[in-house]
């Protein structure tokens, strides 16, 4: 086989792979912007990619819990309850995924205390009112009825400045309902022939 017969099977294979992987809407969803030593938290009137509420937002590195992903996570209820939101591009009529991850503190107070509400498109709804320590993940479904779409998420409960943890939030978009999530036989008879043309190439070359 032709080198360039080689490279396009190997971009061919490379774009199928990158269509297997969604992109995350979200900008900073698992607030890594900003940077704390391990065992200290502080608050912010800004985060990057978000919109912080009035009374601000809590980062923590390893204090009261530690991070589903990366080294931070945030707490929504710092003095008072408080929120962030994000506003990213979508189609109309298309469907999305938003996913978190939510954990109430390790020293919380109790249930009445704890909460997310989160509000996306026209969906709304309100996680974590228990006493469940460990991160749990919250899935929805969604369909887009704007080209800009803002997802809001919101300390519930007691304003006490013990609420419920946040990390790990994004927003990827589904494929078209009528497409298999599969990839069709022809896919994947092309991947197995760019790997196999590979493999034949090496050992040609050895």
């Amino acid at each position: 086989m032709s080198k360039k017969f080689l490279i396009a099977l190997g971009l061919s294979a490379a774009s199928l792979l990158a269509q297997a992987t969604p992109i995350n809407l979200i900008s900073n969803g698992s607030f890594e912007s900003v940077s704390l030593a391990k065992g200290t938290w502080s608050t912010y009137g800004t985060l990057s990619g978000w919109t912080v509420g009035p009374q601000n937002v809590e980062v923590r590195n390893n204090v009261a819990g530690s991070a589903f992903a990366g080294l931070n996570f945030v707490e929504l209820d710092t003095s008072r309850n408080s929120w962030i939101s994000q506003a990213f591009t979508t189609v109309v009529g298309q469907t999305y995924h938003l996913s978190f991850m939510w954990a109430n503190r390790p020293d919380q107070v109790g249930a009445n205390s704890n909460g997310i509400r989160w509000q996306v498109a026209a969906l709304d709804g309100v996680v974590g009112t228990n006493t469940i320590t460990r991160w749990t993940q919250f899935d929805q479904d969604f369909v887009a009825t704007s080209t800009s779409t803002t997802l809001r998420l919101g300390a519930t409960g007691t304003s006490d400045g013990m609420g419920t943890s946040l990390d790990a939030v994004s927003v990827t978009q589904l494929p078209p309902a009528a497409k298999s999530t599969v990839p069709e036989p022809g896919s994947l008879a092309l991947l197995a022939m760019a790997a196999g043309s590979l493999f034949v190439a090496r050992r040609r070359k050895a």
